[in-house]
């Protein structure tokens, strides 16, 4: 990473109704890359959200072709010597496929040498000291089962293809942390008329996700799958195997494995407190009131319970693991920059970076992205913002 200037974003989210001030952002950002490696680690793509049941590549085209600015920005970044690198992520594992690199460069309309300039990965990418890669194998609503298999959806994709997709409620990608009741209110706000069809979408999402855990999970042969291609991807990657093995190790165990896991974590257990209680106070209001104290009581308890158990049970802690794992990839492979995206929160830590979300800045000063300086073998990180009219 000396020769080039490298600069890493993620988190775009690209579809067809992607606004289009993300999209003149994203095109300015790379015209003035020119020549340099433009990473996206993760997430350019939001193919699970666009439409579930749309071929991939087709997907990725309209999603391209419905952006033209940014298509063409890419297409001459590669024509004029730039690179572009990008990982999978969890709205967009296809771009790890083996097939993937011909289908972007299709759709952008590269070929030769402009096409050898595209490079993707399933994982991680790794260059000297240089660790790079989405960081959702390390998140368990979202870790896959495998990171080197295409397989079944993750609790998070779940919910993004059987809720976010049918009802258009994009907002609760970027709410995704805060507990459902308040989410639930924000929809009437949000969302107006069409809220009591988004929460039922909710709820429907919500009880197919149950009827995917624990026993039910599909996913647990792609461990065996996914450690046949281990070797090969290890040795295309130019990494010691034993590197994979142990990061494999450090992997998130997928919520959707356990029932009770994927029960407490969609807080089914305040929602039967819930109806619990509305029984009780009808029970009450229609006479008997023995059977409906006992609901109410049976319904406190166990809101009580829950709650002792923390109000939020999801606030910060995906941005608090992925820190804690960057710091365990560090040390396991002996990376010095471990750079991450996924959160949607931009850090910029000893030895660790994340990008934030270029699509969906939060409290930042302009559209979030890392630029990498210093060596492979001693580079650091630096936090940049872009805006509509400049870098800064």
């Amino acid at each position: 990473m000396t020769q080039r200037r490298t600069v890493v974003l993620a988190d775009l989210h690209l579809v067809r109704q992607t606004p289009r001030d993300v999209t003149a952002d994203l095109a300015r950002f790379v015209e003035a890359h020119a020549g340099d490696r433009v990473v996206v680690a993760g997430d350019l793509f939001d193919l699970s959200s666009e439409s579930p049941s749309m071929p991939r590549p087709r997907a990725l085209r309209e999603a391209l072709f419905a952006h033209p600015a940014a298509r063409v920005a890419f297409a001459e970044h590669l024509d004029r010597g730039g690179e572009l690198w990008l990982s999978g992520g969890n709205h967009d594992v296809e771009v790890g496929a083996p097939e993937f690199p011909a289908a972007l460069a299709e759709a952008l309309g590269v070929s030769g040498e402009a096409r050898a300039r595209i490079r993707t990965t399933p994982w991680f990418f790794r260059e000297g000291a240089i660790h790079i890669e989405h960081g959702h194998l390390y998140d368990p609503d979202n870790a896959p089962a495998h990171p080197l298999v295409v397989g079944e959806r993750s609790l998070g994709v779940h919910f993004v293809e059987e809720f976010i997709a049918p009802t258009g409620a994009h907002r609760y990608l970027q709410a995704n942390d805060q507990a459902p009741l308040s989410l639930f209110l924000s929809a009437f706000t949000w969302y107006g008329p069409r809220a009591p069809y988004v929460i039922y979408r909710y709820f429907h999402a919500a009880i197919g996700a149950m009827l995917k855990s624990g026993p039910l999970y599909r996913a647990r042969g792609e461990v065996t799958v996914g450690a046949a291609v281990v070797e090969r991807f290890a040795h295309e990657l130019g990494v010691p195997r034993a590197m994979a093995d142990d990061l494999l190790g450090l992997a998130a165990t997928p919520t959707l494995e356990s029932a009770a896991s994927t029960f407490t974590r969609l807080y089914f257990d305040r929602v039967i407190a819930t109806l619990s209680m509305g029984a009780g106070i009808a029970a009450l209001g229609l006479g008997a009131r023995e059977t409906g104290a006992a609901a109410i009581g049976l319904g406190a308890l166990l809101m009580g319970v829950s709650w002792a158990n923390g109000h939020n049970r999801y606030a910060g802690t995906v941005a608090e693991r992925l820190a804690e794992s960057a710091g365990r990839v560090a040390r396991t492979t002996g990376a010095k920059l471990v750079v991450f995206g996924h959160t949607h929160r931009e850090t910029l830590g000893d030895g660790y970076a994340n990008t934030g979300s270029f699509s969906f800045p939060r409290a930042a000063p302009g559209r979030p992205y890392v630029e990498i300086e210093g060596s492979a073998e001693a580079p650091r990180a630096v936090s940049r913002f872009w805006r509509a009219n400049a870098a800064a």
